[in-house]
């Protein structure tokens, strides 16, 4: 298959040897997957209800009646198109819509295979589908109910949804007809079934088609019908839209630079638009999505994790996100592990806070910065009073417009820091109180971003990462508050790691736990101070012994020690943190590199860049980050699109090429 990325003269162009899809979404957590195969349960068109917090699948395929083999696949960022023999699909998802919108370059037939369920229910029985027409739509109602063949109760109606059609030739057939799909990567992954019945629905004949789904019937019907008349327009507003983004003052800065290579600049621009994707911005809810399509959740730890590159594509939603999590820091000090429903919501998170300190730390910089041109703007405006000039009218009108503007900045700039204060002691205090021993943060098992159980202890007790965050924490509230206390409780923590974690080679990840794992490059991201850059340096050649693969990645695990795994395992999680090596720990990884010496880790730097570059142009959902790869060779693994993957590629670009 040839993918082609689609930016003007920036175009790039690739024949792929495998299976590649790509994703379209309208920032209220809808979203469309579609592969050149059909190859998983979790690729179609989803509907995301923000009250309940619950992703629902409607569409498993769209298939042309003839050739339907893809031959090529474009990224246009803001759509995608596919070449099935002489015929290109195309393919737009309007924001703040629950519509697809679905071209083609000439009349056609295509049947609409149909799949309505809750993302992860594979149950099969008790589905049923009713075809019906009203107000120049085709309705499929589908409702869910419950089967004593695999349910305690039986007929009883879980949901509703309804799906809304209309096409440029107003007939249609009804298929009526069950037909099995066998799922190659669900079955690669471990994840069951690996076959499944889905409803062949609709044969539909037109070259142009919406799709709009709601728990309202009349609702769909309104939204399919405005979306049909307005195609055209609904087409350019994306474009329009996109335009704007280009000029995005981090991508104007990345595109202009004669320094970086195409590949790399599309890249960047994908793991933006991706990253984009995955924000929610609803009435009921907003947020972050740490990945789909299986995170549809408001993880706080990823969504934190990936704050910088978010506050990049929107200032505003980035500072909404990052008060709001301020608003929600519990008794203890911590935040939720996640909002929605999911098997990890009731675990403890154990290091959210601590990026949450992170961020705000970085928030509080530029805050600071703003407040020194302020001082800069006053003192220049003190000085033209004092000017020959300074009785004049219009310098009169200047000065006092100058004075409003820098006096509502400056409040501003105050009031955000009052706001950050309280919220931050409130979560120290707490994490003093409930989560301290020794000096030392503690955390339980399964509490880190290594939260997958194991053979051996599930890193519970003191880990790495989770004191370096903490040592950010003493260092934030000693500039806020100035009491003496945090910058005491800062020293004696610093002198306790160095001296429990610290061998003179590497840093421990545990508390007497010297098992190589990547954890201490995110120790240097976030407290760099804790040992000096030569003894980073040599802690950082050690651990690449243990850690480096070839290809331009990390493993989680020691490659010699008798847990990891070079193949990963999927929804079996047993390389998931032995062997598996994610996009956001590599990314982190050159960025601390690059940062400690740039020249000595040159090569390593560089494989990390190559490798997720390659990773989001021509594998897996294209322009999209995927969570992670197995350590063996480079492949898109995992979610297809994950938000801190695409949050640390970002800052990585970002960070070598100023």
């Amino acid at each position: 298959m040839e993918v082609i990325h689609n930016l003007g003269i920036l175009s790039i162009k690739k024949n792929v040897g495998e299976n590649v899809g790509f994703m379209l979404a309208n920032l209220k957590g809808s979203y469309c997957c579609f592969y050149g195969t059909y190859s998983s349960r979790y690729q179609g068109l989803f509907y995301f209800d923000d009250k309940t917090m619950e992703m629902y699948k409607f569409i498993e395929s769209i298939e042309l009646i003839g050739d339907n083999s893809v031959s090529s696949l474009k990224n246009g960022f803001y759509f995608a198109e596919r070449r099935k023999g002489d015929v290109i699909e195309s393919f737009v998802m309007p924001k703040n819509s629950s519509s697809l919108i679905y071209e083609l370059s000439g009349e056609q037939e295509i049947d609409l295979i149909l799949d309505c369920k809750l993302s992860a229910d594979n149950r099969e029985w008790g589905r049923y589908y009713n075809v019906f027409e009203e107000k120049g739509c085709i309705i499929v109602k589908f409702t869910k109910k419950t089967d004593m063949r695999e349910d305690s109760t039986n007929n009883e109606e879980e949901f509703i949804l309804h799906l809304a059609v209309k096409g440029s030739e107003g007939s249609f057939q009804k298929n009526n007809r069950w037909v099995e799909r066998s799922y190659s990567s669900d079955e690669k992954r471990n994840s069951h079934p690996f076959k499944r019945y889905v409803y062949n629905a609709l044969r539909l004949k037109g070259n142009k088609f919406v799709f709009s789904v709601s728990k309202s019937k009349n609702n769909a019907i309104e939204e399919c019908l405005k979306i049909f008349s307005g195609a055209d327009g609904a087409k350019k507003n994306e474009k329009e839209l996109f335009i704007q983004a280009l000029n995005n003052k981090s991508i104007k800065r990345i595109l202009k630079n004669d320094a970086i290579r195409n590949e790399i600049k599309i890249a960047y621009l994908g793991a933006f638009n991706s990253l984009e994707k995955l924000a929610v911005e609803n009435k009921a809810n907003f947020g972050l999505f740490a990945g789909l399509p299986w995170f549809f959740q408001f993880w706080a730890r990823d969504a934190l994790i990936s704050w910088k590159a978010l506050s990049k594509i929107s200032r505003e939603f980035s500072k909404r996100l990052l008060f709001d999590y301020l608003s929600r820091i519990n008794t203890d000090g911590r935040l939720a592990n996640l909002a929605g429903m999911h098997d990890s919501k009731n675990l403890g998170c154990a290091d959210a806070h601590g990026w949450l300190f992170f961020r705000c730390n970085e928030l509080i910089g530029e805050i600071n910065e703003n407040k020194a041109v302020i001082n800069s703007i006053k003192k220049s405006a003190h000085l033209i009073r004092q000017s020959k000039n300074a009785g004049s009218e219009r310098v009169k009108e200047y000065l006092k417009k100058i004075t409003s503007v820098m006096l509502k900045k400056e409040n501003e700039c105050h009031k955000m820091l009052y706001e950050m204060e309280g919220p931050l002691e409130k979560s120290i205090n707490g994490i003093l109180k409930f989560h301290t021993r020794d000096n030392f943060e503690i955390n339980e098992k399964l509490e880190t971003w290594m939260d997958t159980e194991a053979e051996e202890k599930e890193r519970e007790g003191i880990s790495i990462e989770i004191q370096a965050l903490r040592l950010n924490m003493h260092r934030l509230m000693f500039e806020l508050t100035q009491n003496h206390k945090y910058r005491a409780l800062e020293n004696i923590l610093k002198i306790k790691v160095r001296s429990k974690f610290w061998n003179g080679k590497i840093l421990a990840d545990g508390l007497g736990d010297f098992t190589a794992r990547p954890n201490a490059f995110i120790a240097a991201y976030a407290y760099p101070e804790l040992l000096s850059q030569k003894e980073w340096e040599g802690c950082f050649e050690n651990f690449m012994k243990n850690l480096w693969l070839e290809w331009g990645g990390l493993s989680t695990i020691d490659k010699n020690n008798r847990l990891f795994v070079d193949e990963s395992t999927g929804e079996d999680i047993k390389s998931y943190h032995r062997g598996d090596s994610w996009f956001w720990i590599n990314n982190l990884a050159a960025i601390t590199m690059n940062r400690i010496n740039k020249n000595k880790f040159k090569k390593n730097i560089q494989k990390i860049i190559d490798a997720s570059t390659e990773e989001i142009l021509w594998k897996g959902c294209i322009g999209c980050h995927a969570e992670l790869s197995s350590a063996k060779e480079l492949r898109s693994e995992g979610a297809f699109n994950q938000a801190w993957s695409n949050a640390m590629y970002i800052e990585l670009i970002d960070e070598v090429f100023r």
